[in-house]
């Protein structure tokens, strides 16, 4: 997702703090969802953070359909983006959840079992997830 944290904040309606900048800015810059734990280990050294704080950033980044929120195995909530306040910039993907350690990677691969647009004529799409749980290779 390319765009400043704080043009993106003002687009959509919220207050620009630097908590949401950083955490807009984490999840900007990575491959794969991430945990509020993982985001705080990303946030800069040099300051301090609040994770109450990091937590009320991502629901109301979540609220705003900026996010989306994945639940692994073990009940830890992922975030990702999806949007930049105008348009969907995560392609609709797939997940793989390890229900064991509670991994999850994306399936960037087009699955057989998507909807024909025959079947998608008249219907507005407003989300898809495709989600595979079971054990990664690491836990079989």
């Amino acid at each position: 997702m390319a765009g400043d944290p704080s043009q993106i904040l003002k687009k959509i309606g919220l207050k620009v703090t630097k908590n949401r900048e950083q955490v807009l800015s984490i999840l900007q810059g990575s491959t794969r969802p991430l945990n509020h734990q993982e985001i705080m280990e990303k946030l800069p050294k040099e300051e301090s953070w609040d994770r109450v704080t990091i937590y009320r950033a991502l629901s109301d980044l979540e609220e705003k359909n900026l996010l989306n929120s994945l639940h692994s195995a073990d009940r830890v909530t992922y975030f990702e983006l999806k949007s930049d306040g105008n348009h969907i910039v995560s392609a609709a993907h797939g997940h793989l959840i390890c229900n064991v350690c509670g991994k999850i990677e994306c399936i960037d691969d087009p699955w057989n079992g998507m909807p024909s647009s025959k079947q998608l004529k008249g219907f507005t799409t407003e989300s898809v997830e495709i989600v595979f749980r079971g054990k990664c290779r690491n836990c079989q």
